[in-house]
């Protein structure tokens, strides 16, 4: 069980057509810097929310940190007649 979110994502566009595709390296780690004074600010209304709707909150938090830490190693794969994508996350 990992409790820490993903870091890093590669995201791999290959054109069916041509030879050469675009593979980018995504530092999902940034995107969850942008993201925390935005849960910090919500917190309190998850806690008053939990209260109004009697579920316990942390083991809520709980849940939602071990599907979080569950995404690393999820491998995707799109396939179109036009292009294919593959992402895979760290």
């Amino acid at each position: 069980m990992s409790w820490m979110p993903p870091l890093f994502m590669i995201v791999h566009i290959l054109p069916n057509r041509a030879h050469r595709g675009l593979r980018l390296w995504v530092p999902v780690f940034l995107i969850w810097i942008l993201l925390l004074p935005f849960v910090l600010v919500l917190l309190p209304v998850f806690f008053i929310l939990c209260a109004v709707i009697d579920i316990h909150p942390f083991r809520t938090l709980g849940a939602f940190l071990q599907l979080l830490g569950s995404l690393g190693g999820t491998h995707i794969e799109v396939d179109n007649p036009d292009t294919s994508v593959f992402i895979h996350v760290y």
